[in-house]
């Protein structure tokens, strides 16, 4: 189905502008509610909400994705059911159009804990979307070049697609369940001047690169990267890995020309829920610009960190850590919380960037996992970071590393 150039061009010029226009907190919050504003017709056409039009967005209910997917049918401003909806994107990913109405497609994308979440876009959202994406992740003149971009995901879809219709774009889409040398050999092949992947894939093309990429740019996301993996990853394919924040719920941020993650305050709000013992907090995100799937204080579970200093590129927009992990990945006993990035840095600084491993915690101990060879010396650094912190549980050498799901969790806790 065709793009809608129009509306490309429009988010695009918009987010330029933006970038230009918003020079403080009072921009970025004046903005935020003018298009706030501007939401109550969709308000008022969401049928789980729409008691609530006109009302200030406090009184709206904070969700949580699990409970937003199940409530489907009441979040959609298209009369859609969640049933329709599914077959159209289980269609999308055997090479189906998506289509669950004319012009609107349906699509899933997976969180870290395995379970898809379901979209459904308007060709207007989509490209609204590409627009916003293009304008915050290429250079200025980006839509005046001929560029090549490669994405590496689960499933492809229209949303995707549809970025080779925008403009001087030839567009690869390598799916994550393409064997390891498949994927290195139609990469390479490519040559892409753009390349989007998990950190799981970055760092397999890390190992089996012999020379760097001819890459202008390299953005990761999906998976959390630890500091030493981004400077080894960095130094083997040739260009600085940046993050980009994707999800379900929308493009919520993207990093600047010196590589410090922003929020995309510009067409969201995002609020701040503390997590207690750190200095991280939960985003609860609302989407100022979808209309089709209205997101409405939608609480993630992604543990952000703001950043101690202002970013050097002078952006009011909030900026924060590469997003390292989720609430349920704190490492948690009586009086003591650890967060994912200290225990990637201790361990990835005892057994080097390139090594493969896994620790999962709970209240009885940690079972960490690694290469026969390289077992004692993961187990060895989490010792030490437990006894910084005055905890007491035995860590046991398990095997090798073993992946639940699609995503890389190398850090985890359970209650069991």
């Amino acid at each position: 189905m065709p793009t809608d150039r129009i509306a490309v061009l429009r988010a695009w010029l918009g987010a330029r502008w933006s970038g230009w226009r918003l020079r403080s907190r009072n921009d970025i919050e004046a903005r935020q509610a003018r298009l706030w504003r501007a939401m109550t017709p969709v308000v008022a056409r969401t049928p789980a909400v729409s008691g609530l039009v006109g009302r200030p967005l406090a009184d709206f209910p904070i969700l949580s994705p699990d409970v937003l997917r199940e409530r489907f049918d009441g979040w959609n401003t298209l009369g859609l059911t969640r049933a329709e909806t599914e077959a159209a994107a289980l269609a999308a990913e055997t090479g189906g159009s998506g289509e669950v109405r004319p012009g609107i497609v349906a699509g899933f994308s997976t969180g870290s804990s395995g379970r898809r979440g379901l979209f459904v876009t308007s060709a207007a959202e989509r490209g609204g979307w590409i627009g916003h994406i293009l304008a915050r992740l290429l250079a200025a003149d980006a839509l005046l070049h001929p560029t090549r971009i490669a994405l590496c995901l689960r499933a492809d879809n229209q949303l995707y697609g549809d970025i080779s219709e925008t403009g001087p774009f030839r567009f690869l889409f390598v799916g994550l369940d393409v064997s390891a040398p498949e994927r290195f050999e139609r990469l390479r092949a490519f040559a892409p001047d753009v390349l989007i992947a998990p950190t799981q894939v970055l760092t397999d093309l890390a190992r089996r690169t012999d020379r760097p990429w001819p890459l202008r740019r390299l953005f990761y996301g999906a998976e959390p990267m630890g500091e030493a993996e981004h400077g080894w990853i960095g130094a083997a394919l040739g260009v600085r890995p940046d993050p980009i924040y994707q999800a379900t719920e929308g493009f919520l941020g993207a990093a600047c020309r010196f590589g410090t993650l922003h929020l995309n305050e510009d067409v969201l709000i995002i609020e701040r829920e503390a997590v207690p013992g750190t200095d991280r907090f939960l985003p609860i995100v609302t989407d100022l610009r979808r209309t089709t799937q209205p997101m409405i204080r939608v609480r993630l579970p992604d543990l952000l960190e703001p950043l101690a200093a202002p970013c050097p590129c002078g952006s009011p927009l909030t900026a924060v850590q590469p997003v390292e992990g989720r609430l349920e990945d704190l490492w948690r006993w009586p009086g003591t919380v650890i967060c994912p990035r200290e225990i990637e840095t201790a361990v990835s600084g005892a057994l080097g960037p390139d090594q493969d491993w896994r620790a999962v915690a709970s209240p009885g101990g940690v079972m960490v996992e690694a290469e026969p060879d390289r077992l004692e010396a993961v187990r060895s650094a989490v010792a030490t970071l437990l006894a910084t912190h005055g905890v007491k549980v035995p860590v046991i050498a398990g095997g090798r590393p073993t992946q639940e799901g699609v995503k890389r969790r190398r850090v985890r806790w359970t209650d069991g």
